[in-house]
């Protein structure tokens, strides 16, 4: 098979992470405005509680399967084999799945009044399974999810704008995004079957060979969906809708600014695994310093800018309702660096190297942290103690996982093009100081201008400091 572009691949999946940020603009200030804080509130609090059973149904599935399903793809019989006994765990596990939603919605009170939200959106469960996405990725795919992505949230979009009008619409909301999520599932499952391989549903899985890495991915799983999603999960329990609305406002701003910047180091994950199993560590070495080198050129700025603009972009996405999370946001800042150097090394390092148990350990011990200290900060600081603790794991993670991949990878070049990155931030800071001072009217005219201004002086600092990555940016371009 054709070794597809990693650039090609890297510029798909950012391309559409990015589109799906402009979607998520266009439709959650809209939301967000119609359904009000409360509506917003009780959606998300649904959407995490469904997201611990969509984990347990998926078991850990995806990671194994890329890994492992590598080595079969140029053998279509084997890979039919594989994917079809994977597949069958997976159904497995979505049954079980099920039957604990239900008794845990049956015996909480607390869920009680939320019934109706956690059905429409727990069909995601079954999708997500029979969508078998994990595929696209073994064969480094990512052209039809990209396609597939921007058709399924268009169509999203519309009925969106055309069906939610008032704040009594929450359930027809809930319903569309279920939609869409189910929809894009369906129409991968149709592709993979006629692009890629055919596959069934066995009794006969194999359960020896597959259950123990995956029953380790699964639990790293776990422990990473508790101390992403717990926070939400116990405002709602400890607080209110009210400021769960105004907490997960701004940790939808930040998740997406996240998977953004992490669009591009997924698709790099086959990769590393091709190189490592092909014991090519020197070329490894390469292509993650130099990986590194773009993340670090990327996700600064992009820190930086979020946290000086973080009043206007709340406002923006939410209205003058959401402001009260203008201060979760700046903290949550800081927890995006550490969470995309944790990604880079857990998922492009560890895991690859079947490294599952460390990455489990450095997670299990960020989730009980977690956890801890919401019961201490919530109390004491509200929906400030709860991004406090996401940053701590965060952290956690982050120096856990760089200490567990010491012997695996190291670092080249990259002293020269810290400074010069660093400088260029300090220059988005004065920009955007000065964009503050000098207008004063519109928001809009302020954020955009602090924007621009600021990509345009980072850029140049870049050049003036001959930034490795921005030279070879500049070189090929020339020849064009």
């Amino acid at each position: 098979m054709k070794q597809k572009s990693l650039k090609t691949n890297a510029i798909l999946n950012t391309l559409k992470t990015v589109l799906s940020l402009i979607f998520s603009l266009i439709t959650f200030p809209y939301v967000s405005r119609i359904l009000q804080v409360e509506n917003i509130g009780i959606y998300n609090f649904c959407s995490s509680i469904v997201s611990y059973f969509v984990l347990l149904a998926g078991l850990g599935i995806s990671t194994y399967a890329i890994r492992e399903g590598i080595q079969y793809r140029e053998d279509k019989e084997q890979i039919e084999k594989f994917v079809s006994e994977v597949f069958s765990i997976n159904i497995l596990s979505t049954v079980i799945s099920y039957a604990c939603l239900i008794i845990t919605v049956i015996v909480g009170e607390q869920f009680h009044n939320y019934t109706l939200a956690i059905a429409i959106l727990a069909t995601e469960i079954i999708f997500t399974t029979i969508g078998v996405s994990w595929i696209c990725n073994i064969y480094e795919d990512f052209l039809f999810a990209t396609i597939q992505s921007i058709g399924v949230q268009a169509l999203s979009l519309i009925l969106t704008l055309a069906l939610v009008k008032s704040s009594d619409d929450l359930y027809k909301y809930i319903a569309i995004i279920a939609f869409s999520r189910s929809a894009s599932h369906i129409i991968n499952l149709i592709y993979v079957r006629i692009k890629y391989c055919k596959f069934k549903f066995i009794l006969h899985c194999n359960l020896k060979k597959h259950i123990k890495p995956v029953l380790v991915i699964f639990s790293t799983s776990v422990a990473i969906s508790i101390y992403v999603g717990s926070d939400i999960i116990m405002l709602g329990f400890m607080t209110n809708d009210y400021q769960v609305g105004i907490y997960s406002t701004a940790v939808q701003i930040y998740t997406i600014v996240k998977n953004i910047l992490a669009a591009a180091l997924m698709v790099l994950i086959p990769r590393f695994t091709l190189l490592l199993q092909r014991g090519e560590k020197k070329a490894a070495n390469e292509l993650f310093s130099h990986v590194f080198n773009i993340l670090m050129i990327l996700m600064l700025p992009s820190i930086v800018g979020l946290y000086i603009t973080s009043c206007d972009v709340v406002r923006l996405v939410g209205g003058e309702n959401y402001l009260g999370g203008t201060n979760v946001l700046r903290l949550l800042c800081i927890a995006i660096f550490f969470s995309l150097l944790a990604y880079l090394y857990t998922q492009c390092i560890l895991v690859p190297n079947k490294k599952e148990k460390a990455v489990f350990k450095a997670t299990v011990i960020s989730a009980g942290m977690n956890i801890g200290l919401n019961f201490i900060l919530i109390p004491l600081f509200g929906i400030n103690g709860a991004a406090i603790t996401t940053i701590i794991a965060e952290i956690i993670v982050c120096f856990m996982s760089i200490h567990y991949s010491k012997n695996d990878i190291h670092l080249n070049h990259i002293n020269h093009d810290l400074v010069s990155i660093i400088i260029g931030c300090i220059g988005i800071v004065i920009v955007g100081k000065a964009c503050y001072i000098v207008f004063t009217g519109s928001y809009l005219v302020r954020l955009a201008v602090t924007i621009l201004g600021s990509a345009i002086v980072y850029v140049a600092i870049l050049l003036v400091g001959k930034n490795s990555v921005m030279m070879e940016v500049i070189q090929k371009l020339r020849k064009r």
